[in-house]
């Protein structure tokens, strides 16, 4: 199998289902070609049988690296849509910040900042 790059880029929510169903079947097709329906289930002992197998399992690892990709983009589409909602229920458990007591923080380490900064004159 040749070298990979990693591309990125995007298509519109709508035509997401597309773009996967079009990967998939890309992948789908792939596999056909490793071993086709109805191709020999026969393995020669020899040349042309190693030959046979390391086609099949170059053609396997193509296959595992573009279901990779699939299963990474349908992992992303599940998290996006999964998402809104746990961070609206964490948002809800979060109360609100006291802003009196991070105005008391904030004078509290300026004066320890203030103090440092004395000690190293």
């Amino acid at each position: 199998m040749g070298q990979r790059v990693n591309i990125q880029y995007s298509v519109e929510l709508d035509d997401l289902q597309e773009e996967v169903n079009r990967l998939f079947s890309n992948s789908i097709s792939e596999l056909d070609k490793a071993m086709p329906v109805g191709g020999s289930p026969i393995l020669k002992l020899g040349t042309d049988g190693l030959e046979k197998v390391d086609s099949i399992r170059q053609r396997l690892a193509k296959v595992d690296v573009m279901l990779g990709d699939i299963q990474n983009i349908v992992e992303g589409y599940v998290r996006y849509k999964t998402a809104p909602a746990q961070e609206q229920k964490n948002k809800e458990e979060m109360p609100p910040p006291d802003v009196d007591l991070l105005q008391e923080q904030l004078e509290k380490f300026k004066e320890l900042m203030d103090a440092n900064a004395d000690q190293e004159s």
